[in-house]
């Protein structure tokens, strides 16, 4: 079991964060593929994460704008979604999405989707950010299940 320091002093200096990065393929949505990258850092005990979420996509329209949409599973937000990254395709139907910096609780499961998509609802990636745990999901399905 890990000890959560009490107070930190001026002469202690704070834990390091854990820092977990992975690289996941966005789910089959039509002709458009990807590459979903999730990097997250959380202070020990903090509970709290900060992370961003980036990804590279293939086979999308020229000159579109695509989004990786999602939020938490929490069912105490009562925000809209949040666009985690986004990007405009080249001629070539290729994309870079950036996203910002975001933080979060770092036990909560989230959820994104590629917007826009041929299905609805489309399928997308869902787990616990902070771990990098995340699966698939198809279209159709919801995007939280219960646990």
């Amino acid at each position: 079991m890990r000890r959560c320091p009490l107070a930190a002093s001026v002469t202690t200096s704070l834990p390091m964060p854990e820092m977990t990065t992975v690289a996941l393929a966005l789910p089959a949505d039509g002709a458009v593929t990807g590459t979903v990258v999730i990097t997250a850092a959380a202070l020990p005990c903090a509970g709290l994460v900060e992370f961003t979420v980036s990804a590279v996509i293939t086979g999308g329209q020229p000159g579109t704008v695509y989004d990786l949409d999602g939020n938490d599973c929490s069912t105490i937000s009562p925000l809209g979604d949040h666009v985690w990254a986004t990007g405009v395709t080249s001629a070539a139907g290729v994309a870079d999405l950036v996203g910002y910096a975001w933080t979060g609780a770092a036990a909560d499961r989230y959820w994104l989707t590629l917007d826009p998509s041929p299905v609805n609802p489309p399928p997308g990636l869902r787990g616990q950010f902070a771990r990098g745990q995340l699966t698939p999901f198809p279209s159709g399905q919801a995007p939280c299940v219960p646990s």
